[in-house]
């Protein structure tokens, strides 16, 4: 099948919903799907890439929804279900495709709920809730949960809390679900505001995109335990005005390290060296506005800048040096949240 990925559009309008394209040899992106969800912001896929999940929006509440993916990638609502807080931001399935988890960023809290074996939510079976606050009074006011992810080891679901500065590791026990009460909680600097984490292959080195602080931390991970190794601004040295780190991206070779600013609308690359060390290497202008998500494309040769505020993906060429150039590309849709594939 011609290579596709998926763009999550998150609009109030009946053009809000998950796009489907088809990557094209020596042209643009051609669009291939529509399927409209309410509220979608972020997707997964379950680990066989049968289903897909998204986050939505329930009668105004958060939840998230399930889909099955077609031999050519189209998809077909199965369920979806209320995930018991408001403004579901990620989720993602355990290893086994058993559960399903979801952050709910303005409650401060996170859901699982049980899987079954053809991709439908059976039943919502967690809502945890942190507690706690950080220093930055107008977004550290209380928790704000904004990531769930599994580690490499496939034992822990890590939940990353911008309101109160901390990586929460949640013990998983295969066909149960977490063990809620007794997180392994690793404190980073106050005020940072943590968002979205990457690992690298080794499982032993992760990149941590701080949202509040405008800068990248890197982390050695064992069991459960992050351990902090340095820190990089995202920003030029005199950059002034308001502005926030979004999403973050390791090339396929891992050799360089890309994170989004929103205010100061561009993209930070760094040249790492493998073992945490990360070197100011590249600062690219996004093309749009408040680009809230950045990734690469099937292939890895072209990138993609989801501009929120303008409403267009703006695309790159990579030269699989670190180098990003624009290609003249640009998708128009509506508020583009999410790039996926």
């Amino acid at each position: 099948m011609t290579p596709q990925f998926y763009i999550a559009a998150m609009s109030e309008k009946p053009e809000g919903g998950i796009y489907r394209y088809r990557m094209r040899e020596n042209a643009a992106p051609e669009q291939v799907g529509f399927t409209p969800v309410p509220g979608v912001n972020y997707l997964a896929f379950s680990p066989d890439r049968k289903f897909m999940f998204s986050t939505c929006i329930i009668d105004g509440q958060g939840g998230v929804a399930s889909y099955a993916v077609g031999e050519d990638g189209a998809l077909t609502f199965l369920s979806s279900m209320a995930s018991g807080g408001k403004s579901a931001c990620y989720v993602i399935t355990d290893p086994a495709g058993e559960f399903l988890y979801c952050a709910n960023y303005s409650t401060g809290d996170f859901s699982e709920f049980r899987l079954d074996g053809d991709g439908r939510i059976v039943e919502r079976t967690q809502l945890v809730r942190h507690e706690g606050r950080g220093p930055n009074v107008s977004r550290q006011e209380g928790p704000h949960t904004h990531f769930t992810n599994m580690t490499p080891d496939g034992k822990y679901l890590v939940v990353i809390d911008l309101g109160v500065d901390a990586l929460y590791a949640y013990r998983l026990d295969p066909g149960r679900g977490i063990d809620a009460a007794n997180p392994k909680v690793s404190k980073m600097t106050p005020g940072d505001g943590p968002r979205h984490l990457v690992f690298d292959r080794s499982g032993r080195i992760a990149y941590l995109a701080n949202e509040l602080g405008n800068s990248v931390t890197s982390l050695t991970y064992d069991d459960g335990v992050f351990t902090v190794i340095g820190k990089v601004t995202t920003l030029p040295r005199f950059q002034e005005g308001a502005t926030k780190v979004a999403a973050i991206r390791l090339s396929q070779d891992e050799r360089f390290l890309f994170v989004s600013n929103r205010g100061y609308d561009s993209i930070a690359v760094y040249e790492l060296d493998g073992k945490g060390g990360m070197k100011p290497f590249d600062l690219v202008l996004s093309g749009g506005s408040s680009p809230r998500d950045i990734n690469f494309l099937p292939g890895c040769r072209w990138f993609g800048a989801a501009n929120e505020f303008s409403d267009t993906v703006f695309f790159f060429d990579c030269d699989g040096r670190g180098r990003l150039t624009p290609n003249g590309c640009v998708l128009r849709l509506p508020r583009p949240l999410h790039i996926f594939w």
